[in-house]
């Protein structure tokens, strides 16, 4: 899930978004599920290797961090070159996700790839359509949802108005449920990209552009069949607004869901602008806190980075996220409603985030230290920077080192055996962990809103040209 134009609104991709040639895929009714192919959802899978990627940022506690990578390290960065590269069908503002040889990744002209991971062949790829609303920047997008790989499915929410599951082999569709009106009238699109735990998809209801606003929601589907086993709305039957476009982060020894929510018609509505933590059984609303408000003035001032889960040196059970005030605001997991343990100092405050303002990267954890990408630098004097990435000790929220880009880091921030990956502009870096010097940077052909995946030494990301890359170190 990626910003657009003030949360969403005042993003221009150029000429990156005349490549949208596909046509819209025929789909079922809305809240209709779809079985259109013999795909058998009982066969049986190999277990996904614990060195890839199977969803947005990595794990369920959105920690982004590569588990077991060896390859890529300090020692190692320097010698990563460009291994291949595959130009899609449009821009690319979904990050992949990397299981049993596949990358799996989506693009703004509606289609999903599966590509080889080693190569970059085409494996197979499905048109999930579009959303086109001519008063949104872009006026049409496809796919920004990353999916989810549990066994040999997929999970992942279209271009259209719908969710899938898909054949991890084939991507033909096991099953696909509505999730909302997507027309100008309704204004509903899938941004958020979908957790898997207690036998549920969880999925975000949200806006496009804000114009209008949907009803903003959770909602859990029964892996298998795509029904809907509950919904949990976050402003009152009578309002709307308080979408869902990040990502909910898990605990799953608590048994406990963690989500930031968007903007609404007012700071008054509902749990719009807030953090809450939601019963994983029950989809009911256990904790809240909002951000605080004075005076009459309406901003865009949502959360805009999906939650983080990780632990101080004391073993606090701690949840971070980034606000569009350029704080990155730190909670006890257990007690949101007392507001925020400490408040690091990220970015300044502001509505465009491709201009720099805010922080919307969702941070990586290591286990020892939180790494945090944002805006300007509050401090900064250089007209130059637009972008920053921190590291933070999760303590005190004390900023430990910083480096700065000539764009802004909107997407997520990841970690692997002693590296920092992270976005800036049209560059993808890797810095070391424990200094923040660079090690190894590449340049793009454009902008990139998708994080990176991680997987057995290469490194997947994707630009706003439509073009998707792998980068790595080379072995036998």
């Amino acid at each position: 899930m990626v910003p657009i134009e003030s949360h969403r609104r005042n993003i221009s991709v150029a000429s990156a978004v005349s490549v949208f040639l596909l046509c819209l895929v025929c789909l079922p009714a809305a809240g209709q599920t779809d079985d259109r192919s013999d795909v058998d959802v009982r066969r049986r899978a190999s277990a996904i290797p614990v060195n890839d990627w199977p969803r947005y940022c990595a794990s369920l506690s959105m920690n982004g961090v590569a588990a077991g990578e060896r390859i890529l390290s300090p020692a190692s960065a320097p010698g990563i070159r460009l291994l291949w590269s595959q130009k899609l069908s449009g821009p690319i503002a979904s990050a992949p996700s990397v299981a049993r040889g596949k990358v799996y990744v989506g693009d703004w002209g509606g289609r999903e790839w599966a590509l080889n991971a080693v190569t970059g062949e085409v494996i197979a790829s499905a048109d999930l359509g579009r959303t086109n609303l001519e008063n949104c920047n872009p006026a049409s997008l496809g796919i920004s949802s990353s999916p989810a790989i549990v066994g040999n499915l997929l999970y992942l929410a279209g271009g259209d108005d719908g969710f899938y599951a898909l054949d991890a082999d084939t991507l033909k569709t096991v099953w696909r449920r509505s999730l909302g009106d997507n027309s100008a009238a309704g204004g509903y699109y899938g941004w958020c990209s979908p957790a898997l735990a207690g036998g549920k998809v969880l999925q975000g209801i949200a806006s496009n552009c804000d114009e209008p606003y949907p009803r903003g929601a959770i909602v859990a589907l029964d892996p298998s069949t795509g029904e809907s086993l509950a919904t949990t709305y976050f402003v009152p039957e009578d309002q709307v607004g308080g979408g869902l476009w990040t990502s909910p982060a898990v605990d799953v020894d608590h048994r406990k869901v963690f989500v930031t929510t968007a903007s609404a018609q007012s700071f008054d509505d509902g749990d719009s602008f807030s953090i809450l933590r939601i019963d994983l059984d029950t989809l009911l609303i256990e904790d809240r806190w909002k951000l605080p408000h004075d005076g009459d003035s309406i901003w865009d001032g949502d959360w805009g980075s999906s939650p983080t889960l990780f632990t101080d040196a004391a073993g606090r059970e701690l949840v971070g996220a980034g606000q569009k005030d350029g704080g990155y605001y730190v909670f006890d997991r257990n007690d949101l409603a007392s507001g925020p343990l400490w408040i690091a100092p990220i970015a300044r405050l502001g509505e465009v985030p491709q201009a720099g303002d805010g922080t919307l990267s969702t941070a990586a954890f290591d286990g020892t230290t939180l790494y945090v990408g944002g805006g300007v630098p509050r401090d900064n004097e250089d007209p130059a920077v637009l972008g920053s990435v921190c590291a933070i000790d999760p303590n005190d929220g004390k900023i430990l080192w910083r480096h700065t880009f000539a764009g802004p880091v909107i997407a997520p921030v990841a970690y692997a055996h002693g590296l920092v990956f992270a976005v800036g502009g049209n560059s993808v870096v890797a810095l070391d962990a424990a200094t923040g010097s660079v090690l190894w940077s590449s340049k793009m052909k454009a902008t990139g809103f998708s994080g990176v995946a991680i997987s057995q030494g290469r490194v997947y990301v994707g630009d706003l040209f439509g073009t998707f890359y792998a980068f790595g170190v080379p072995v036998d």
